[in-house]
């Protein structure tokens, strides 16, 4: 195990209430200290108490609960991770002085990790920066590259700090977020790697929350969803039965409006980027 590692948990709460059990404890299976610095967007009706009673269950104090604002600037699949990130470096790097972190995860809340327990936790190199997965996706202009996930970033606390510098890349000078994070990683002169047998990580949906005994067997690629399905997958779903879900999970719908239609309740336009600077 490792003795201290820092853990960024960024962007919309999601499918949070329903997954954090398991990540509170992948994260204490892993190191004798655990610290939470959580960052996410001050929407119009953020249900502060969510994060409030998901850590009080846990018996955990983050070290810092921050709520940004909206930018309209950073307010893409770019810049929104990398501006939440930003937020907590202050904090994560007065607390590195006094008790120096061994491995930073830099994550989503509406991530589930697991840990295969047979395997055993291999160190994380200096400048390098790992991801569970890369990709292979088509970007703005047609071209397909090679990307980098990043929905769990894995690295020593000095690349984090690094990559918090990709704030300055503007969302339209980006040809596709993966593949733009690989590319900054390598400028800065980082190494980049999927090297990590003992773990994966999955985004959930709300629907999994019906497919799936429990968070715990979602994240495990040995279990397979409840038999038969009660609900399909969330991108199959429609738009009607997305909403009924999320009231039914007590998630906010704005945490769903975005421009993947894939996932989306309501696309991002002029109207809806109102009600956050109202």
């Amino acid at each position: 195990m490792w003795n201290n590692i820092a853990v960024v948990l960024r962007g919309h709460l999601r499918t949070w209430m329903w997954n954090s059990p398991a990540v509170f404890d992948f994260y204490n299976s892993i190191a004798h200290n655990v610290d939470y610095f959580v960052t996410t967007w001050e929407t119009p009706n953020l249900r502060q108490e969510k994060i409030e009673i998901s850590f009080e269950k846990a018996n955990i104090e983050p070290k810092c609960y921050l709520k940004v604002g909206y930018q309209d600037r950073e307010y893409t699949s770019w810049g929104g991770p990398a501006l939440l990130s930003l937020h907590a470096l202050p904090y994560m790097r007065q607390q590195h002085r006094q008790t120096p972190y061994d491995v930073v995860f830099d994550t989503r809340f509406d991530v589930v990790p697991h840990r295969f327990p047979d395997i055993p936790l291999t160190p994380i190199q200096k400048n390098t920066l790992y991801t569970t997965l890369f990709t292979n996706l088509l970007d703005k202009f047609g071209d397909r590259n090679i990307g980098m996930m990043d929905h769990m970033l894995v690295s020593q606390f000095e690349v984090f700090e690094s990559m918090c510098d990709r704030i300055i890349v503007g969302s339209q000078d980006t040809k596709e977020c993966h593949v733009d994070m690989l590319e900054f990683a390598k400028k800065q002169g980082f190494n980049v790697s999927n090297s990590l047998p003992w773990m994966n990580a999955f985004m959930t949906r709300p629907s999994d929350g019906l497919r799936w005994e429990s968070p715990y067997a979602f994240g495990d690629p040995m279990a397979k969803p409840l038999d038969p399905e009660p609900c399909e997958m969330w991108e199959g779903l429609t738009v009607a039965k997305r909403l009924e879900l999320l009231k039914m999970f007590n998630i906010e719908d704005i945490d769903y409006v975005t421009n993947n239609g894939n996932i989306a309740v309501e696309p991002l336009t002029d109207e809806v980027r109102s009600r956050f600077k109202n």
